[in-house]
């Protein structure tokens, strides 16, 4: 049966066997995923990244030779935080039109996440490549239940964590969510996980070798996870308010934090959906399905939430050197897949990063904090995802919308475009 499912991929993601070419970008700016640097040159050979060198590298007989002048070379970039429909290869082929070549699912069950694992293996160059969660830990009614869809797996006391965390390690989980939120936050109620459950499920899952990421929408419960050993936080919080030593916290256990602003600026009033879609440089490559749910917003039973201190986290996180991961939780309503990317880029800088601290929480920042060792840099040896943009994101990271070139292990994509 799994023969008679990969069959029809085969056919219908036939760019996974095209073959890279080899070509080199000449005398283009690089941002490699940590830095910038002008007039390099980089020599992509067989799928892979084989020289970084100046503009006077000797470039073997027959390579293609692309003109870089008054563009930037980066890393393909990371959604550290997308949920994949039952269409999952469109979405992903949406992600990869506009340069985001990797992103990582946070909670997927049933026929879909076999369909996804599917798609993991292929690994086609026409989509963007996947890791996904699985099936999340919660507590039986509790987020995202009230979503609908079909059953999954819950856990009722601590004592089921080592089973739930082994069962989804046995179903191919790349690493291991677990949802601690009741949503009072959003002025919501649903049943959740208690501190034992939790702090059980993380064990389990550093037992098997697993990251352990965790939803928490208030600072009370986010901080709880990261004191139990959490890896990372993948999303922020709303309040007026942070406490001082949140991210001194955050930073003295290692953790990580994808503050997924897209969706929590839309709870406090400002969505940013309706500029993405608007974007000529965005709109094109968004599937028309979606673009009516990027205007819209959610009414939550206790009105818009305050984000002052969300935004004084970003700058805390920021300050103490923490790693913040850029992640768009699309398509949440405001958010869809690959465009909302350079929507979140845009949100951090306007919460204080640096437009190259921005690149990096969307390059080398997401590939190390998930052990994505072949990826999110610019350097021999590494995958050849690469995003060619016109102009300087380091300096302007609105240059990311203006794409030259997308390849996924050095073969160049033929983007998506939607002008209906």
């Amino acid at each position: 049966m799994r023969f008679a499912l990969a069959l029809p991929l085969f056919f219908a993601f036939g760019p996974s066997l095209a073959r890279s070419q080899s070509f080199v970008v000449k005398d283009v700016r690089v941002f490699d995923g940590e830095r910038v640097a002008d007039r390099r040159s980089v020599l992509v050979e067989n799928g892979r990244i084989s020289q970084v060198a100046g503009p006077d590298l000797r470039v073997p007989q027959g390579t293609e030779v692309i003109d870089g002048r008054g563009r930037t070379l980066l890393p393909g970039l990371i959604d550290s935080h997308v949920h994949l429909t039952d269409s999952a290869a469109a979405d992903l082929r949406q992600a990869l039109s506009l340069g985001v070549t990797t992103v990582l699912d946070m909670f997927s069950g049933s026929t879909r996440f076999e369909h996804i694992k599917l798609l993991r293996a292929a690994d086609s160059a026409g989509l963007a490549d996947v890791r996904t969660a699985g099936i999340g830990a919660s507590a039986p009614g509790g987020h995202p239940s009230q979503m609908g869809g079909p059953p999954f797996p819950t856990l009722t006391d601590s004592s089921e964590a080592e089973d739930f965390v082994t069962q989804r390690a046995a179903e191919g989980s790349d690493f291991i969510k677990i949802v601690y939120d009741d949503l009072s936050s959003l002025g919501m109620s649903l049943p959740t996980l208690g501190r034992g459950t939790v702090a059980a499920l993380i064990a389990a899952a550093h037992a098997h070798g697993k990251l352990a990421v965790v939803h928490a929408l208030s600072e009370a419960q986010a901080r709880t996870a990261i004191e139990l050993g959490a890896d990372g936080l993948v999303h922020l919080f709303t309040g007026p308010t942070v406490s001082n030593d949140f991210a001194a916290i955050v930073a003295s256990l290692g953790a990580f934090v994808v503050p997924t602003l897209g969706v929590l600026y839309a709870s406090c009033g400002k969505p940013n959906g309706a500029g993405i879609v608007g974007d000529s440089l965005l709109r094109p490559f968004i599937r028309p399905m979606w673009r009516p749910m990027m205007t819209r917003t959610i009414s939550w039973p206790n009105g818009p939430q305050s984000c002052d201190g969300t935004g004084a986290a970003i700058r805390q996180l920021s300050e103490n050197k923490v790693p913040i991961l850029a992640g768009t939780d699309a398509p949440s309503p405001g958010q869809t897949y690959g465009a909302s990317l350079h929507g979140e880029l845009d949100l951090l800088v306007g919460a204080g990063l640096s437009a190259s601290q921005a690149l990096i929480a969307a390059t080398s920042a997401p590939a190390r904090a998930f052990g994505l060792t072949d990826r999110g840099r610019i350097a021999p040896g590494l995958r050849a995802d690469l995003l060619l943009v016109d102009g300087d994101p380091t300096k302007d990271v609105h240059a990311t919308r203006r794409i030259a070139a997308i390849w996924k292990r050095g073969v160049r994509v033929a983007r998506a475009r939607y002008d209906n």
